[in-house]
């Protein structure tokens, strides 16, 4: 079905921030249930080296295969994307649903790197497939860039009065909004059913991809 210029925008964006509110809950989900962050790997690789120096052989296999999963999958994404393009987001959203639900079957009392296993790799899926729209670059995952971007968009309308820079902003301010929304609902759906919270992460998988199937390509 062909879609007009700034319906397909509109779309992105869309698809953009309701993956960030995604980025956002996985990442406090991880943090309170697993101690963890599995959305990235700087600080998996700090705690690798930790654990080199303290030879602590089981966490240093662990944290070498999340690496190795994160790259992994992160290739596999970017391969997808080049590869089928008009397919990839259906694609992503099929193998985001399938891990959220894997990961939600993962017992609250289960080892946290094993259990993080599967998060790393949905995550770096998430961040090759999904890194902003065509006009702005922007991870859907952490929080960092775009508070960078946020900051001089907003500096930069206020010296310049342009529209374009207050567009950039304003996309940044609310890139931001939904991430953090997305942390707030991750805190209170993991303190209320722990593990088997991150399966209300199936409810906007599940539209994004039925509006895929059904208006896009």
């Amino acid at each position: 079905m062909d879609l007009s210029i700034k319906r397909i925008s509109s779309y992105e964006n869309y698809i953009h921030y309701s993956m960030c509110m995604l980025g956002g809950f996985f990442g406090s989900y991880a943090l309170l249930l697993r101690g963890n962050f599995g959305s990235a790997q700087t600080a998996n690789l700090i705690q690798l080296f930790i654990n080199v120096s303290a030879f602590n052989l089981f966490d240093i296999l662990f944290r070498t295969l999340a690496l190795f999963l994160f790259v992994l999958f992160l290739m596999l994404s970017f391969y997808i994307k080049d590869k089928y393009t008009l397919q990839s987001v259906k694609i992503c959203l099929l193998v985001e649903i399938i891990s959220v639900l894997a990961i939600g079957l993962i017992p609250s009392g289960a080892n946290d790197l094993m259990a993080l296993l599967p998060l790393f790799a949905l995550t770096a899926f998430q961040w090759g497939m999904f890194n902003g729209t065509k006009e702005y670059t922007s991870p859907t995952l952490f929080s960092t860039g775009n508070i960078r971007q946020c900051i001089s968009g907003w500096i930069d309308y206020k010296v310049s009065a342009k529209a374009k820079s207050k567009m950039k902003a304003l996309f940044y301010s609310y890139t931001l909004i939904y991430y953090h929304l997305g942390v707030l609902v991750g805190i209170a759906l993991t303190y209320t059913f722990g593990a088997k919270g991150i399966f209300i992460c199936l409810v906007p998988l599940f539209i994004n991809l039925m509006i895929e199937m059904k208006y896009i390509n």
